[in-house]
């Protein structure tokens, strides 16, 4: 099938089953996966996403800027203040039982099935990955985005996939030396993560320089945008900014998402100027949502695959790695002071693996370090736990107060009671 036809396929199935989804008051993105397994090899075979050939090389390339424009999307939406007031409320220490937790469960279910000690350490890591773009998509669905619960989960997400890619590089390393792990492999590893988050810092310390000093005035980053005769000079340094940071992260072996989403925080108003700023968010959002998102989560459902005879792995995997962010996401809440349904919220909305997921699984096929059922029993697992957390949220956001979803000022003088929504609105 040609490109253009198989992307007005995707695309037209995506947005209706989207469309459909969202009339039952669920996430559109439940609708866009699905419309992917229907339109892929596992049911009606009409667009083919293997890698190996021009079409599916194609759709590759293309759900990569769907996860791109996201994640970017999601940081300029955060924010650096947003991301500040998620460390203030002690994100971090959710994000390490979160990693943590499901990364022990996953280990000893590993031994407990005899893999080796690569391999444990692959499934481990699986087992830790939260998927940021699926995060951020289910919480923009439900406008929790800005809520101390949206912050939280997409900072332990970040947190989360920084370490698993890192560790994803350990084990391929460990992979192609076919030995234990040696402390000058660990501290290689180790390096690298810590010259990007020093390449962050260099940058958005330049950045600030350069953004707005005094209220009524022009900063120097746009004085000098201003100075360009080019048409949206502030858009193109915004992707300029994701893509280098992106490039960056990728050449230490980090997830460019990683990269992107921290390009996205540092581009802020003070920077850029207001109006600038609402254009760029505005453009942002219209590329993702109008187009790149409904496709990469086609995508999704299109690479969606399994082996019949490995179900008692399926089983195993999917509930290790759904008791393992839940609980994980319960004790590290309640240390961070959740209470209540957003206590429990923040475990399960963790619980979405997406792209991230199917990403790592692709990767351990390929270099041989799982086999194929594993492979399919983390396919699986993946598309039940980005199914379910939606739904579950959704359910759960039913019983917040006005507090836990309005934003800190606007709670002041609203009363507390139950907050009946209609989709988080």
């Amino acid at each position: 099938m040609d490109l253009i036809v198989a992307l007005l396929v995707l695309f037209v199935a995506a947005r209706l089953a989207g469309e459909a989804m969202e009339r039952i008051r669920q996430s559109p993105m439940l609708g866009e996966v699905f419309a992917g397994i229907v339109l892929g090899p596992m049911l009606l075979g009409l667009v083919n996403p293997d890698p190996a050939t021009e079409l599916g090389a194609s759709l590759g390339v293309i759900a990569t800027l769907g996860v791109f424009v996201l994640v970017l999307l999601a940081g300029i939406e955060l924010g650096r203040e947003g991301l500040r007031q998620a460390l203030r409320e002690r994100s971090i220490v959710v994000a390490y039982t979160e990693f943590v937790l499901p990364f022990a469960l996953g280990y000893t279910l590993a031994a407990f099935m005899g893999l080796d000690f690569v391999q444990s350490l692959f499934l481990a890591t699986a087992m830790a990955v939260t998927a940021l773009p699926v995060s951020v998509r289910i919480l923009l669905d439900l406008n929790l985005l800005h809520s101390r619960l949206g912050r939280a989960i997409v900072s332990v997400a970040l947190v989360n996939d920084l370490v698993a890619f890192a560790m994803l590089g350990l084990v391929l390393e460990f992979a192609q030396l076919g030995t234990d792990p040696a402390a000058s492999s660990v501290g290689l590893v180790a390096l690298k993560t810590l010259l990007f988050l020093a390449l962050i810092f260099c940058v958005a310390v330049l950045l600030k320089r350069t953004a707005l000093l005094t209220p009524g005035r022009m900063s120097p980053m746009q004085k000098a945008l201003g100075r360009l005769r080019g048409a949206e000079s502030s858009f193109a340094l915004c992707v300029s900014l994701a893509l280098f940071l992106g490039a960056a992260a990728e050449a230490v072996g980090i997830h460019f998402a990683v990269g992107v989403f921290y390009a996205g925080i540092l581009i802020t108003p003070q920077l850029v100027g207001g109006e600038a700023f609402n254009q760029i968010r505005r453009s942002v959002s219209a590329v993702s949502f109008g187009l790149l998102t409904p496709i990469f989560f086609a995508f999704i459902g299109l690479r969606f695959s399994f082996s019949l005879t490995a179900w008692p792995i399926v089983v195993a995997v999917t509930g290790v790695a759904f008791a393992g962010k839940l609980l994980g996401g319960i004790l590290g809440g309640s240390i961070a002071g959740f209470r209540g349904a957003p206590l429990l919220a923040l475990g399960v909305g963790l619980n979405a693996r997406g792209m991230m997921e199917l990403l790592l699984a692709q990767v351990g096929l390929t270099a041989g370090i799982i086999d194929v059922d594993l492979y399919s029993a983390l396919v699986i697992m993946t598309i039940v736990t980005t199914f379910v957390t939606p739904p579950a949220l959704k359910r759960l956001l039913r019983r917040f107060k006005a507090a836990d979803v309005l934003p800190a000022a606007a709670t002041r003088a609203a009363p507390d009671h139950g907050l009946e929504t209609n989709g988080g609105s």
